[in-house]
């Protein structure tokens, strides 16, 4: 119950009743910007990313003229998007900006700052083409290591050794500190989905990260990182200049029959669908359509119902 007793105590109540009442009588006029800002009043400041997030929705806001939010159409922001798009914007981007503009809508309707559901729910994301999981050969991470020794930021040659020994996001592997150096691997704090996760280590590595973060600390470092890979001749698809060695770890790791539940734990996914995308490179990878399909008898095998010698492809 809602004390009066104060002309303090009084005030937010008469500010959003009498808010309540003109918004019911005038109808909602509210531009986007600002049922973006109160967004993030009242929830988003919550968030990992907060501020980074509360940006980019502003700039979504001034890129569609911040309309009347209310009054924000499906044929206004397809037009938007179709002009994104011609710019040169890829799908994901837009996918992303749609479904996080989807969730502030939400969110502000169950904490009934809005009364009204968004037509924008209805709004489909764009098809996305797959992404190439490029990851680097033996010959390639010797190259990039080098280089890396060689570059003028002295943490980033063991950033990339960390990355490259856990699978860690660079954002992670930057973040490391000798605090979470322990018992022969990595602890991951503040991680993508809030957990955080502890990664084994060879001996090597965690002597020589240890020893460095002894003395220093990490640095942001993915520009050098970039001119690593220039000066190591190693070109990559659009996007996966760090995230390459997330992709390297987890591409060797299948392919010298690592299990993908274990993958999974190790790269943080909250889901095996994602860890899934490296199956392809497993050495027994659907090899059981081989095996234990019903033309497997006749490929070598006895028949199971007769136990007599079965006949091969090429008898037939």
């Amino acid at each position: 119950m809602t004390d009066f007793n104060t002309k303090k105590s009084r005030k937010p109540w008469v500010r959003g009743n009498i808010s309540g009442f003109f918004t019911s009588l005038l109808g909602d006029n509210r531009r986007l910007s600002q049922l973006i800002s109160d967004w993030y009043d009242l929830h988003g400041v919550s968030l990992k990313s907060a501020v980074g997030t509360k940006r980019r929705l502003l700039a979504l806001a001034h890129s569609l003229g911040d309309p009347v939010a209310q009054k924000l159409s499906v044929p206004d922001f397809s037009k938007y998007r179709r002009s994104r798009l011609d710019a040169g914007i890829s799908p994901a981007t837009l996918n992303r900006e749609l479904q996080t503009l989807k969730a502030v809508f939400r969110e502000l309707k169950r904490l009934s700052v809005i009364d009204y559901e968004s037509p924008l729910q209805t709004v489909r994301k764009l098809h996305q083409a797959k992404t190439e999981l490029s990851y680097l050969t033996h010959n390639q991470i010797a190259r990039l290591l080098s280089e890396c020794r060689k570059s003028r930021n002295r943490g980033l040659f063991y950033v990339a050794l960390v990355s490259l020994a856990t699978g860690a996001r660079w954002s992670e592997s930057e973040s490391l500190t000798l605090r979470n150096c322990k018992n022969g691997g990595f602890t991951f704090c503040n991680t993508k989905n809030g957990s955080d996760r502890f990664v084994p280590v060879s001996a090597d590595v965690f002597e020589v990260v240890t020893a460095f973060l002894g003395s220093e600390s990490f640095t942001s470092c993915r520009t050098s990182f970039s001119r690593a890979l220039k000066r190591a001749s190693i070109q990559l698809p659009p996007g996966q200049a760090t995230h390459v060695l997330r992709h390297t770890f987890a591409s060797h790791f299948v392919m010298a029959g690592g299990n993908l539940r274990s993958l999974q734990t190790i790269l943080g996914h909250s889901s095996l669908t994602v860890t899934t995308r490296y199956a392809h490179l497993s050495p027994d990878y659907l090899g059981q359509a081989v095996t234990c399909g019903p033309l497997s008898v006749f490929t070598g095998g006895n028949n199971v119902e007769s136990g007599d010698t079965a006949l091969k492809i090429t008898d037939f």
